[in-house]
């Protein structure tokens, strides 16, 4: 080996080169038919976190989508009207039934002057219901509720004209009274017994109301 004038080893001039290096493996035969002219490039590698991304994206858009849809076919809401004012504190009967009211409540209003006769002189015998004098009202007071029902029912029926509250109104309050009677003893009452006279107080209110509008009153 000489020395270049650079101070460079070189080539001594009459030695042969060393060896060459290797050279690279020949690349594998493709198959036979194959055509690298009709053949798709090889699929990109999707990112699984840029996926996950968009498609959470996708959903609150969607779900925005459809909030903002509901909330547009949403009706205003109004406030609740109030109740209004009532002309009269009792309920008109309808057109048409005045004189067929008021015809019932002429025929009825003897029976309901002695209904009110009856209730008052057992309720008010001995002041309790284990007084002596209220046991021993309790056997004419049954009959002559029975005897009062027996009477009234054919005067009701007897009109069926009148408005649907009235006959209503007037007929639970004979009912109220049949039960009453049904299985009344002396003494103390039930409480079944309570409820039903308290019932047929309330409904009395019906055919009292409606008749003394009319101007028939007992």
């Amino acid at each position: 080996m000489t020395v270049s004038p650079h101070g460079m080893p070189g080539v001594q001039h009459g030695q042969p080169p060393g060896p060459a290096a290797p050279a690279p493996p020949p690349l594998p035969a493709p198959p036979p038919g194959y055509d690298w002219r009709n053949q798709a490039p090889p699929p990109a590698r999707r990112n699984k976190g840029l996926m996950a991304a968009v498609a959470a994206a996708i959903v609150v858009a969607t779900a925005a989508l459809v909030v903002g849809i509901i909330d547009l076919t949403r009706p205003t809401p109004t406030a609740h009207p109030s109740a209004p004012t009532p002309t009269s504190a009792r309920p008109r009967p309808p057109q048409g039934t005045a004189d067929a009211n008021r015809a019932l409540c002429q025929a009825i209003s003897p029976l309901m002057a002695e209904s009110d006769k009856i209730t008052k002189a057992y309720t008010s015998a001995g002041g309790s219901p284990t007084a002596p004098e209220r046991v021993a009202a309790t056997p004419k007071f049954v009959s002559d509720s029975q005897d009062w029902v027996d009477r009234i029912q054919p005067v009701l029926d007897a009109h069926p004209s009148v408005d649907p509250f009235f006959t209503r109104t007037l007929q639970r309050m004979i009912d109220d009274r049949r039960l009453l009677i049904a299985d009344l003893k002396a003494g103390p009452w039930q409480p079944y017994d309570e409820t039903i006279y308290e019932d047929s107080v309330a409904a009395y209110d019906g055919p009292l109301n409606i008749c003394y509008d009319l101007g028939v009153q007992w």
